[in-house]
């Protein structure tokens, strides 16, 4: 009786160790198949419908490949199922073991010992499958019926009665895996499983359909499709819950994809710019500008043009034309004459391929023939101000997108370079016009200024009678007064044509030491101040400079003018020499109340004076000095001491700049 008890006790052990077994083997095929891709597309007959299970998909990718697309990973499923076999076979072999030691029941181990040995086998040919090919649905058909045998040799030879029965729950374990995969073969499994159960029963204790219809015929199939439904409710949830994965496994790739194309776009459009803003600085910003968008773009054809009135646009730049750009540009392009950029306010970014492509207006891109075109608008505020168009002559489609989205983000930097252009070229025809109006003044100034000196010199020489004290100091206060608006007037105008280029460097071979010399005898008698005493220092004989007489006088003339005004006693010396580095300096002197430290960083300036100087004139010696030795390849320097002077240094090469370089 004790035995009996231990033996019931150890097989309701055995019941609930299997039972526990087969719902590990269902989590783990739930995890196992939540990692694993979907199965065949074409599945043996028993399994026509196959659920689809989460691919396994690669999340990161190169920029600019295509999106992953979903394979089988059956190889995956192939381990589980071996390993969970492995584990099984080994667990109901020592189990078989600890029952014999116990001295627990009748069972034969023999045959159920050599059924987990040949299951070991099975799992190990399955695990030794090379996992870079893809195992085919036949194999695991062979793996399940290879489970079945098995199970129903062992429990056949091995095992009768009430242990028989309860062996058979390892039926389940085979149960399970196709029922995780598949309704079909979950039902196919089962119904299998129930075939070999009979079998045995009938081998077991005869057949008869009592043998059959009874609670040990029926209570293990009842069991076994119930476990089989139940892995149904598993693996449809598991279908739902990969199905989700896997959409948001595409929208992952796909907004990876996205966002390194955006970034790659922000890159070019960082560094065309950068590019963009430099065009300014060229004598033509929008030629420079359109060849950089046609390299930055890789296209073989770029222009940018702007909306005329009634309906028509003109070119501002393009990189081949038929016409110079100068010509090109007056001419009046009706928009008829290309009817897609009637849509170009509405759709944004056009891209024009075949018949659509050869409407460009052959001027514009001399006969060049175009595959594929695209074109981006240039607004001005809300308002279509022209368009940005860039052809190629052949373009992949795959490209098309990368590069609109790339010519979208550059049209609106082109748009401010445009809108630059106009602000520069209006400041220059403001300049032009004020250059104008100042030279005209000046000369319609300076002719009855000349005439007003003429006559107060010949009325201060006694010609037109004599004079008192009082009227010849009063016309020579005028003439002093005169002499000093002639001195602006004639600042302003060379100023005026210098910076009209209609005062151009003329390179000779200048003596300085002859220059300084007619410098001092030419000066005016205005000039001079009673107590200040002007000298020229004269040392070394001093090389020829090949520069122009004539600016370098102006520079000289201006630099003893700005002393002598400045200086109310003491002196004012000019001098040059020779530097070391084959240079010729020329420096004037003054012994004046000098400059203030600030104001040394602002004395060249225009129209800037040192503040309570008290020497008259607009502030324009000094500049046209720096402008003209700017011009005359030197340089100009200044050192100062308030209450002790001022020495201002003119550096100028021997050679004129052009031979010095290539020296």
């Amino acid at each position: 009786m004790r035995a009996q008890l231990i033996f019931q006790g150890g097989l309701s052990f055995l019941w609930v160790l299997l039972a526990l077994t087969a719902e590990a083997r269902v989590a783990q095929g739930a995890a196992a198949l939540q990692w694993s891709i979907k199965l065949p597309a074409r599945w043996p007959a028993w399994e026509h419908t196959p659920r689809t299970l989460v691919p396994r998909v690669d999340f990161i990718s190169a920029p600019g490949t295509s999106p992953p697309v979903e394979t089988r990973d059956l190889a995956a499923f192939n381990r589980w199922l071996c390993v969970t076999r492995l584990r099984a076979a080994g667990a109901t072999a020592a189990f078989l073991l600890a029952l014999h030691l116990l001295g627990i029941g009748r069972i034969a181990l023999a045959a159920p010992l050599a059924a987990c040995a040949a299951l070991a086998v099975v799992s190990a040919v399955g695990l030794g499958f090379d996992r870079r090919m893809a195992p085919s649905p036949a194999f695991f058909i062979a793996q399940t019926m290879a489970d079945l045998a098995a199970i129903t040799v062992g429990i056949g030879l091995g095992t009768e009665g009430l242990t028989a029965l309860l062996f058979r729950l390892l039926f389940a374990l085979v149960i399970v895996p196709p029922s995780l995969l598949s309704v079909p073969a979950g039902h196919a499994v089962a119904t299998a499983a129930t075939a070999c159960h009979l079998l045995l029963l009938v081998v077991d204790e005869g057949g008869g359909a009592a043998t059959i219809v009874s609670v040990p015929g029926l209570a293990p199939p009842f069991l076994f499709f119930l476990l089989a439904q139940q892995c149904f409710f598993y693996g449809e949830h598991l279908a739902r819950t990969n199905a989700a994965m896997s959409a948001l496994a595409t929208r992952l790739q796909e907004s990876q994809t996205q966002l390194a194309a955006e970034g790659r776009v922000a890159t070019e459009l960082a560094a065309t710019a950068h590019l963009l803003s430099a065009t300014l600085e060229t004598p033509d910003p929008l030629a420079t500008a359109c060849a950089t968008i046609r390299d930055r773009l890789g296209a073989d054809w770029c222009a940018l043009c702007v909306l005329g009135p009634e309906r028509t646009f003109r070119v501002r730049a393009a990189t081949d034309a038929e016409l110079p750009i100068a010509e090109l540009g007056r001419v009046d392009f009706p928009l008829a004459r290309w009817p897609a950029l009637a849509r170009l306010q509405r759709d944004g970014v056009l891209v024009l391929a075949g018949a659509e492509a050869r409407e460009v207006p052959a001027a514009l891109t001399a006969g060049r023939t175009l595959s594929t075109v695209l074109i981006a608008p240039l607004a001005r505020g809300p308002a279509l101000d022209g368009f940005l168009a860039a052809g190629y002559g052949d373009l992949a489609p795959t490209a098309d997108g990368w590069t609109a989205r790339l010519l979208a983000g550059i049209a609106e930097h082109a748009s401010i370079v445009l809108q630059n252009v106009r602000l520069l070229e209006e400041v220059r025809a403001a300049s032009a016009l004020k250059s104008e109006f100042v030279g005209a003044v000046s000369h319609e100034l300076r002719s009855p200024l000349n005439v007003i000196l003429g006559y107060l010199e010949m009325t201060l020489d006694g010609e037109l009678g004599p004079l008192t004290p009082a009227q010849a100091d009063a016309l020579g206060r005028t003439q002093r007064q005169a002499m000093i608006l002639l001195e602006m007037i004639s600042a302003l105008l060379d100023l005026n044509r210098f910076e009209s280029g209609r005062l151009p460097v003329e390179h000779a071979p200048v003596a300085i030491d002859a220059l300084l010399a007619d410098v001092c005898e030419q000066l005016p008698d205005t000039w001079r101040r009673p107590g200040v005493e002007l000298r020229l220092r004269r040392g070394r004989p001093l090389p020829p400079v090949h520069t122009d007489a004539a600016k370098l006088k102006t520079v000289v003339r201006n630099l003893v003018h700005n002393a002598l005004k400045f200086t109310t006693a003491g002196s004012v010396e000019l001098s040059a020499a020779e530097t070391p580095a084959g240079e010729v300096t020329i420096a004037v002197a003054d012994t004046g109340p000098g400059i203030p430290p600030d104001a040394l960083e602002y004395v060249f300036d225009m129209f800037r004076q040192v503040p309570g100087s008290g020497g008259g004139g607009v502030g324009l010696g000094l500049h046209i000095v720096r402008r003209f030795v700017d011009a005359l390849g030197g340089r100009v320097g200044v050192e100062s001491t308030v209450g002790v002077g001022t020495r201002f240094t003119v550096t100028l090469p021997v050679a004129p700049p052009a031979v010095a370089d290539a020296a």
